[in-house]
C-alpha cells in the first residue's frame, strides 16, 4: 500500500506585487526579481468565464513545469491546437483568470513497512514528482462544479 499525505493551497502568483489576469500576462515581460515565484511549479490558471460557451462557469486549468516564466510565454504564443493554443482561445483570454502556485505545507509519501519520505520544495525540481501532483490534483477536481478545462475524464 503507498499512501500520499498532501497538506497544501493555492497561493496567488503576482508580479510587482499584484496578482495579474491571464490578460495582463500577455503584455508583460515577467522579471524574475518582481515575481512572487520563479522556476519550477505546479500551477493552476482559475477565473469566472465573462464570454463564449462556457460563460457564467468557473474554469479551472491545472498544469506543472520546470520553467514557470516560459510556460506563461508558451500560453501567450502556444500553437498547440489541443493545447496551449486551445486553451488560450477558448478559456484564458475570456474572463478574468488568476494564476496560482502549489505551496506545499507538508507531503508524506508512506508505504508498507513504515517506510516515509517527506517532500521539501526543492522536490519539485523533478519533472516526475510535479507530473504526479498535477494529475492528482486535476482528480481532485473532478466532481467540483467548476469547468476542468485541461481533462476530459
Amino acid at each position: 500500500m503507498l499512501i500520499l499525505a498532501l497538506d497544501y493551497e493555492w497561493v496567488p502568483f503576482n508580479y510587482q506585487g499584484k496578482q495579474l489576469t491571464f490578460i495582463e500576462h500577455m503584455n508583460t515581460r515577467l522579471d524574475r526579481g518582481l515575481c512572487s515565484h520563479w522556476g519550477p511549479a505546479v500551477y493552476k490558471w482559475e477565473g469566472v468565464i465573462e464570454e463564449g460557451s462556457q460563460k457564467g462557469h468557473v474554469g479551472v486549468l491545472i498544469g506543472e513545469t520546470g520553467d514557470l516564466r516560459q510556460r506563461i510565454k508558451q500560453y501567450v504564443s502556444g500553437t498547440q491546437p489541443f493545447g496551449n493554443k486551445y486553451w488560450r482561445d477558448e478559456f484564458l483570454t475570456k474572463g478574468k483568470i488568476f494564476l496560482y502556485i502549489l505551496h506545499i505545507r507538508k507531503a508524506v509519501f508512506s508505504k508498507e513497512g513504515g517506510q516515509t519520505v517527506t517532500f521539501e520544495p526543492h522536490h519539485l525540481k523533478s519533472g516526475n514528482l510535479r507530473v504526479l501532483l498535477e494529475q492528482l490534483l486535476i482528480l481532485g477536481e473532478v466532481d467540483s462544479t467548476k469547468w476542468l478545462v485541461n481533462k476530459k475524464i
